[in-house]
């Protein structure tokens, strides 16, 4: 590696089913001083609205590089978006896609950022787990990609992260001590919500443990979603890194009031998305990610917003076999690290109305005015 080089900051973004870009923003670049940031008109979602706040490059002058994929069921085709949305074809492609996008930028000592949400948080989640299995190929290595796909998605002992097998594949074709820099998803639906066996079970997620080759993750989720399609998958950290505190400060999973879009976007009331959007980008700033300033500050939640009900006609046809169910939330458990965002105690004093019934054992403590 050339020692005059410093980094630049890989950045990919994931969008959920049938979600792709509602529009440009109108004032594309920080020179053209005589335009007004808008939003892009219409109902977007976090992954589209973080991905245009992003600078070219941070205030030191490190490049900050970005590839955006559209979530499945986004196609032309009747087919594809009815086949693609009911069964998540087309899902390892996109994580072949941004894999890909990675193999042809990365050098040694670039940090990578994952985004992604619903299904794109699969994808980003399951592309931290090819980085972790496979490495990061050499751009001359790259005709062997759907081999490393399949390593990685038909993962045995003999192919596991450290099998000989992989050991040996990574110091071959890849660059060496490849880690993620961030992960930051909004609402994982493990095996993409899919029903039917035949589709579900390719696309369970290999361990939930949170690997030690992603330096910070991050997980907003909803309080209110009722539907067991969409229940979410949480990270769950090693018991030595519970037992060393070692991911004290890298690694949380925030509960946020709403249901699965008003999380991660895509209504057209955003206040209450916007609220895990903020928090989200404050972490991965910590981080050092560097955003358009009027964009960022264009970011305003609202602990009052409304909260959509995603229980519609449609779900209620698969309600015998799949009734509605809250989600549970375990803040004592020290393996996946849950928290409560203050934004939800803030709903609760406001409106009377708000009690999730699945944090309801947690009133007292927080408030006891709650708990009345």
């Amino acid at each position: 590696m050339n020692k005059e080089y410093n980094f630049k900051r890989i950045i990919t973004y994931s969008d959920g089913t049938w979600n792709k870009p509602v529009g440009e923003p109108r004032s594309q670049a920080t020179s053209e001083k005589s335009q007004t940031y808008q939003r892009p008109k219409g109902p977007c979602t976090n992954v589209e609205l973080i991905f245009n706040c992003i600078c070219e490059q941070d205030d030191e002058g490190h490049p900050q590089v970005k590839a955006y994929d559209a979530g499945v069921g986004t196609g032309y085709t009747l087919k594809d978006r009815f086949y693609g949305g009911l069964t998540g074809a087309g899902i390892d492609q996109n994580i072949k896609d941004m894999y890909t996008f990675i193999v042809l930028n990365y050098e040694p000592g670039d940090k990578i950022y994952l985004f992604g949400f619903s299904r794109g948080a699969y994808t980003a989640r399951s592309l931290s787990g090819l980085i972790r299995n496979c490495g990061i190929l050499k751009p001359a290595h790259l005709s062997l990609l759907d081999t490393t796909y399949e390593l990685y998605r038909n993962r045995n002992k003999y192919t596991a992260p450290d099998s000989d097998m992989m050991v040996s594949f990574r110091s071959n074709y890849c660059h060496p001590d490849t880690n993620v820099h961030f992960v930051g998803v909004w609402d994982t639906v493990g095996a993409l919500g899919i029903p039917h066996p035949m589709f579900g079970k390719r696309y369970q997620f290999h361990d939930t443990k949170l690997s030690s080759s992603i330096d910070y993750a991050f997980h907003a989720l909803a309080i209110d979603e009722k539907r067991p399609l969409f229940k979410p998958t949480l990270w769950q950290l090693n018991e030595k890194d519970v037992a060393q505190n070692n991911r004290a400060a890298s690694m949380e999973q925030r509960w946020f009031a709403g249901v699965h879009s008003n999380i991660g976007g895509g209504y057209e009331d955003s206040s209450l998305s916007d609220l895990a959007l903020s928090w989200l980008m404050n972490k991965a700033k910590g981080t050092g990610l560097c955003y358009h300033k009027e964009r960022y500050e264009a970011i305003k939640g609202d602990c009052t917003g409304l909260g959509y009900n995603s229980f519609t006609a449609g779900y209620w046809l698969l309600a015998p076999a799949y009734p509605p169910q809250l989600r549970e939330i375990n803040l004592e458990d020290p393996l996946t690290r849950q928290t409560i965002d203050e934004s939800v105690w803030e709903r609760c004093r406001k409106d009377g109305r708000y009690r999730p019934e699945n944090l309801k054992k947690y009133f007292s403590a927080k408030d006891s005015m709650l708990a009345t």
